[in-house]
């Protein structure tokens, strides 16, 4: 008779071995940064440390996320002579006890929830994507999935932070959406400080709808402001440098946005400061699908968003259907690949087209709004490349200058784009010193073309 045999589980190792193990791996990282080698390493090499320190720092952060839940159900924060788990956990990570306070309650949201724990023991989420996810679970309960997947496909935080917003006004009845909105009215806030280095930093906090009745005025001006400065390339000022610029002369009068000039660019009369024809005047742009104005809700991929700020609701987006200076881009499944137009100026029906399908960046895991810059993306202009659909995407100023100057290349098609880098990508020291040469010629040549000096037709 043969004895029947049970299956052996695998052993699970005892705590004292999974504590001696991650001693050991803490003790093999402080190893590593010991060594005084960051210098003397080739920039490649040290992108590589990064990744693996970044990976080491999602493992731990989805570790404390873990484990922190058992030490608020057994209290035993307090034997470390800590009057709250906030302090206790803040102390050791070396972060204020608010901070430590909202890891806390992330981790315990995510103790309730399958699917969060089974990514936390993968141990690929940072603590701020976990904060963000338990964060929309609040509002939307079934987002875990969604936006666990945008995750795992390499999403980056400003696309996650989108979905979520997209996620959180779905799902909003009205009368949450007027709730959410008086909170946010409740709380408004403009604050600035002298900072300890000198300078003033601030911030503010405002309902979507009412930074829509500024926004597209102070972002043209910041434009303008960039443009005439060589796109930044000459002195270095980024597109946000000008942004503040044009945002202290909003505030002083003397930008030209007052009652007296439409254009941004006056002294206040409405004279303004250059020549030839005033511009027109900046307007927001709102994007709405048809289903969902009908609804009153969206849903699905459907969009309800404002130009260069994001998605919002529909009932405000709605709000501002009375008002001047906005304007409704209703989506209902119309094909616009067949205008074309062979100049610079892109058709009002393309440029239309374009920021539909483009709403962010459209380098994969950029997701920036603000500054966005239309590229002819497989001809160049410059080599009679066509001014339509299908040659032209929107480019961040940052990614157009990788683009234009660094050799990288966008195959594929909108929603599924590949960035695809040059056999031999420069370094960024390397891009700004080529630019500087292409900056300077271009400038002696046009100073050679306006030669009086020169030879002159008869």
């Amino acid at each position: 008779m043969v004895a029947a045999t049970l299956p052996i589980e695998a052993a699970v190792p005892s705590e004292a071995a999974l504590r001696a193990d991650l001693t050991q791996a803490v003790r093999l990282i402080r190893g590593v940064i010991a060594h005084p080698v960051p210098g003397g390493l080739s920039g490649a090499a040290a992108r590589r440390f990064v990744a693996l320190f970044s990976e080491a720092e999602r493992a731990a952060a989805s570790g404390v996320a873990l484990f922190t839940p058992r030490v608020l159900e057994t209290g035993d924060y307090t034997k470390d002579g800590h009057g709250s788990a906030a302090d206790w956990l803040g102390k050791l990570s070396g972060s204020s006890s608010g901070a430590a306070k909202g890891r806390l309650a992330a981790a315990a949201r995510a103790a309730q929830n399958p699917l969060l724990s089974e990514a936390l023991h993968d141990g690929e989420l940072s603590s701020a994507q976990l904060g963000l996810v338990t964060a929309t679970l609040g509002e939307v309960p079934g987002a875990a999935g969604d936006l666990l997947k945008l995750v795992d496909e390499g999403a980056s935080h400003k696309e996650l932070i989108d979905a979520a917003t997209q996620l959180r006004a779905a799902s909003r009845s009205r009368e949450d959406e007027r709730l959410r909105r008086a909170r946010v009215h409740t709380n408004r806030h403009f604050r600035w400080r002298q900072d300890d280095n000198g300078g003033i930093r601030g911030g503010f906090f405002c309902d979507e709808v009412e930074f829509a009745r500024v926004a597209p005025r102070l972002e043209a001006a910041a434009k303008r402001r960039w443009k005439a400065a060589g796109n930044g390339n000459g002195n270095g000022d980024s597109l946000e440098a000008h942004r503040l610029d044009a945002f202290i002369d909003l505030l002083s009068g003397s930008g030209g946005f007052g009652s007296g000039s439409d254009d941004g660019d006056g002294d206040g009369d409405g004279h303004g400061r250059g020549h030839g024809p005033r511009p027109a005047a900046p307007r927001t742009l709102i994007i709405v699908n048809a289903e969902s104005l009908r609804r009153g809700t969206t849903e699905g991929d459907e969009l309800c968003e404002i130009e260069g700020i994001g998605p919002v609701s529909v009932a405000a987006a709605t709000e501002l259907l009375s008002e001047g200076g906005f304007q409704y881009l209703v989506k209902e499944g119309f094909d616009i690949k067949t205008v074309t137009k062979s100049t610079r100026v892109i058709a009002n029906c393309i440029d239309m087209a374009l920021i539909v399908r483009d709403r962010v960046c459209a380098r994969p895991g950029c997701a920036k709004r603000c500054g966005l810059e239309t590229d002819h993306r497989q001809v160049d202009y410059g080599d009679n490349g066509p001014s339509e659909l299908d040659n032209l995407v929107r480019l961040c100023p940052a990614c157009h200058r990788l683009k234009t100057d660094g050799g990288w290349r966008l195959q594929g098609r909108p929603g599924a784009w590949e960035w695809v880098a040059p056999a031999n990508a420069p370094s960024a020291q390397q891009m700004a010193r080529a630019r500087k040469v292409a900056v300077a010629k271009a400038k002696a040549k046009a100073f050679v073309k306006k030669d009086p000096s020169g030879p002159r037709r008869t």
